[in-house]
């Protein structure tokens, strides 16, 4: 059993005694699933979706999936009710009577489509490069092309949106250049958005992500617990989980320790223990 950092314990035993709700956001790929060389491949397995439930059951908890998949498509790869989905690096937020999308995204759907298709036509003698548009964003992702290649999928993405003036910015993530529109959101921003509509109870907020998106939450979080999921490197998380199925085994620890003082103690010695 993965053990979580003592201290990360430590802290959330401390500032949930506090607090009336745990406000939990996890990334998607690379933090609840591994990534995968297909990205349609990912799905929830069922421990990990049996652990969600038991987290989403508890009334003190509420959680939310936030990623850079469409919400459509983030929610057909999870299909659990009581969660917030927020999709599309928060552009767009569903779920517990909460609806969202942000303005300025939504009115460059059009041309977002349209750069999309200029960018399949300009990528097709690249094996291996995949343009999928998501409606509010779209990503470029390159794992499976030749080292050779990836240069020149780099310099066709950037020049694509050059030519689309200031509507769109690139933020490289892992294996994949994500399109998005140029505004002031961010995941950051959709986590205040969230946390803002939670009935204003003192709210204890824990982040995990592994991706250059999530740095933007991390960065903006300073009295969250924030999580870095993945090898070393550097980020604006103050704690770190090597990857997925440890990000489970510190849900599970989550989902019962959190019950009453006396299972918190018991779940803190099992995992110290070990």
């Amino acid at each position: 059993m993965s053990q979580p950092p003592a201290d990360v314990v430590s802290e959330i035993e401390a500032r949930s005694r506090s607090a009336s709700l745990i406000s939990l956001f996890l990334d998607f790929d690379g933090t609840l699933v591994p990534i995968s060389e297909d990205p349609a491949a990912p799905r929830l397995d069922p421990g990990a979706a049996d652990t969600l439930h038991l987290l989403s059951s508890q009334a003190r908890f509420v959680t939310t999936i936030i990623s850079g998949r469409a919400i459509e498509d983030l929610y057909t790869r999870i299909r659990l009710t009581g969660l917030i989905y927020a999709g599309n690096h928060g552009l767009e937020i569903f779920g517990r009577q909460l609806r969202f999308v942000e303005p300025a995204a939504s009115a460059r759907r059009e041309a977002l489509g349209r750069l999309c298709e200029e960018l399949a036509l300009d990528l097709q003698p690249l094996p291996g490069a995949i343009v999928e548009c998501k409606g509010l964003t779209a990503s470029v992702h390159y794992r499976r092309a030749g080292n050779a290649d990836r240069a020149q999928i780099q310099q066709t993405v950037y020049a694509a949106i050059a030519r689309n003036g200031a509507l769109f910015r690139v933020n490289p993530g892992r294996k994949t250049f994500d399109i998005v529109p140029r505004t002031n959101w961010h995941k950051g921003a959709a986590v205040e958005w969230i946390n803002g509509r939670l009935g204003g109870k003192e709210v204890l907020t824990l982040y995990l992500g592994d991706d250059t998106s999530d740095e933007d939450a991390f960065c903006v979080l300073h009295d969250a617990v924030t999580i870095k999921v993945g090898p070393a490197a550097p980020t604006c998380a103050r704690y770190r989980l090597p990857g997925p199925a440890a990000v489970h085994e510190f849900l599970l620890w989550l989902a019962y320790s959190l019950k009453n003082s006396s299972g918190a103690q018991r779940s803190r010695r099992k995992y110290r223990a070990e």
